[in-house]
């Protein structure tokens, strides 16, 4: 295991580092300070060639206009919180309208756009990055002062974890997320890329992808990928549905089945690479995205951001994305490569 440590520029004045951790597979992971984001995620493949499996930004710059949470870890809430409001204990909060009526990813004072306190050092033979943010109450119109703490870990099995673990001294919503924006093919498009998401229902939702509250069964829809199949297959060779019309590809939350049986929440592979990825997490949906935000191309990668669903706050029904003092936030997200 190996972990290096360069300057990746400065943003408002604060300097960001560059943190590499690489395994005894020649698996290499890049990760800065700024936004927690995964750079690049470099490992051989079936032919032994290095491939570059997520899309990334040459200069800190490139991050920072960045509109689209490229590989960043998201917060405070991932995904929409509806006409920017939710009320919680009695009490209204008004939140920031970044996506239409709607509060998006953490409104104004996303995470993704943080620099994050870092530190890495060997534990159990992986290489670790520990990462700190403070988030004062008030941000983005959230209750409650939140600290959270993000660790990656390389392993020698090429797994990629991220554990999550957030404080809170009022009872505030939380939902964290990794934004990679992944590339296992060579392909302009992920159209011939192979997906499983184990998942029987997505969230309903209205023209802004905002959930109704009710789920829609995957099955004979464009959504279903309940066993291995082409990405592209799936889209053109399937009835359409109105939910999947108003993207025109994919933006939408999977309800995970959370059965024990232990199996990855979702797989990918890439037949031209010859890599494979499997997803575990313990938090109960998963948004597949396929690319509509600002400066996204449609069908260029595919991200699988697992997160509690959207707009909870704001639906009881939904499982509960309440921290409060005695119950802290706790989430983990784990990537498995392989080569097939």
């Amino acid at each position: 295991m190996n972990i290096q440590v360069s300057g990746f520029g400065s943003a408002k004045g604060e300097s960001v580092d560059m943190f590499t951790l690489t395994n005894a597979n020649s698996m290499e992971v890049k990760i800065l300070s700024f936004g927690g984001i995964i750079k690049e995620i470099n490992l051989p493949d079936a032919s032994g060639k290095p491939t570059q499996c997520v899309q990334t930004f040459d200069s800190l710059n490139d991050y920072i206009a960045d509109e689209s949470y490229r590989g960043a870890i998201v917060g405070r809430y991932a995904n929409r919180i509806g006409n920017g409001c939710f009320t919680l204990d009695g009490q209204e909060y008004r939140l920031d309208k970044n996506n239409g009526e709607h509060c998006l990813h953490g409104g104004n004072a996303g995470f993704h756009k943080r620099i994050w306190e870092a530190t890495s050092h060997f534990d159990d033979n992986a290489a670790c990055l520990e990462l700190t943010l403070r988030s004062e109450e008030g941000e983005g119109g959230f209750p409650g002062n939140v600290v959270v703490k993000a660790r990656y870990t390389l392993d020698n099995n090429n797994a990629l974890r991220l554990t999550i673990h957030a404080t809170t001294d009022k009872a505030t919503p939380l939902s964290f997320t990794q934004h990679a924006y992944f590339t296992l093919s060579n392909a302009d498009s992920v159209e011939s890329t192979v997906l499983k998401i184990n998942a029987n229902k997505v969230t309903d939702a209205d023209a802004t992808l905002l959930p109704t509250g009710e789920f829609i069964d995957v099955k004979n829809t464009p959504f279903d990928f309940t066993e291995p199949t082409e990405i592209g297959n799936r889209v053109h060779n399937t009835p359409g549905h109105k939910l999947f019309d108003i993207v025109g590809g994919y933006d939408h939350n999977y309800v995970l089945n959370n059965d024990g049986s232990g199996q990855a929440q979702a797989q990918v592979f890439a037949a031209d690479t010859g890599l494979k990825m499997q997803l575990f997490t313990t938090l109960p949906g998963l948004q597949f995205y396929t690319g509509n935000l600002r400066n996204d191309k449609q069908m260029g990668a595919l991200c699988l951001e697992p997160q509690y669903f959207p707009d909870s706050p704001n639906k009881p029904h939904f499982p509960s994305c309440i921290a409060t003092p005695e119950k802290p936030a706790k989430m983990e997200i784990c990537y498995v490569f392989s080569v097939s």
